[in-house]
């Protein structure tokens, strides 16, 4: 649902959120008139800034003065903001050429997958056979220096039957991107995922920081291969 955001708060938002994804740094005023090239003061940006935190899109850590998106925020930028753009077409060909080869082709192409994005991936093939890969790569993260963090998201894979089997119940042929409470993978969590073939499931799993429009744009092509061959 959407809910209404002036201009000038919604382009500070996608700012923050955009360069959050890619530093994992909080994200402060000064960057924001500096690098991203407001035409307006320092004080009207933080005011900004001010009112999406008590808004609840925005947070800060208690040793930064910068901003971070919050579950809310990274919610209405999924949902209002987001630009999905094409695979570029040497990735597109590499997938391709997996998808011919024939063998354990949902397998092959997570392991592209949770490698091109530096998440994991897990794979139901059904109900009952679930594969996953790419736990180095979701652990690398900046999110899981901390301990408690990385115990906390671990249970995923623990209990990875259940949590598959919860998925499926709110995944259907449409992409889906899940975010915190709504992600049946765990609330610190992303994901993109969808059904493939009608019983199997591809999930895309990442921190709540994740680069959800580069893992949509994926799996797009990924079900239009899946289909075609």
């Amino acid at each position: 649902m959407y809910l209404y955001m002036d201009s000038r708060k919604e382009q500070l938002l996608q700012l923050i959120v955009e360069n959050y994804l890619q530093t994992a740094e909080p994200v402060g005023s000064k960057f924001l008139i500096e690098s991203a090239g407001l035409d307006v003061s320092g004080a009207t940006v933080r005011n900004e800034m001010r009112d999406l935190e008590e808004q609840g899109y925005l947070t800060h850590p208690h040793t930064s003065a910068g901003r971070i998106p919050t579950e809310k925020g990274y919610i209405h930028y999924i949902e209002n903001i987001m630009k999905i753009d094409d695979l570029k077409s040497n990735t597109k060909k590499e997938i391709d050429e997996i998808a011919k080869s024939g063998e354990n082709v949902l397998k092959e192409i997570a392991k592209y997958t949770a490698e091109y994005l530096d998440y994991s991936v897990m794979v139901a093939l059904n109900h009952n056979s679930i594969y996953y890969t790419g736990i180095s790569n979701l652990f690398s993260q900046a999110e899981f220096r901390n301990y408690a963090h990385t115990v906390s998201v671990s249970t995923i894979f623990d209990e990875c039957e259940e949590r598959m089997e919860s998925l499926y119940d709110v995944v259907d042929d449409e992409i889906k991107v899940l975010v915190g409470r709504n992600n049946p993978l765990g609330n610190a969590c992303g994901t993109v995922a969808t059904k493939i073939g009608g019983t199997s499931l591809f999930a895309i799993l990442g921190p709540m920081r994740m680069d959800y429009a580069k893992s949509v744009s994926i799996l797009n092509h990924i079900k239009t291969i899946i289909k075609n061959n």
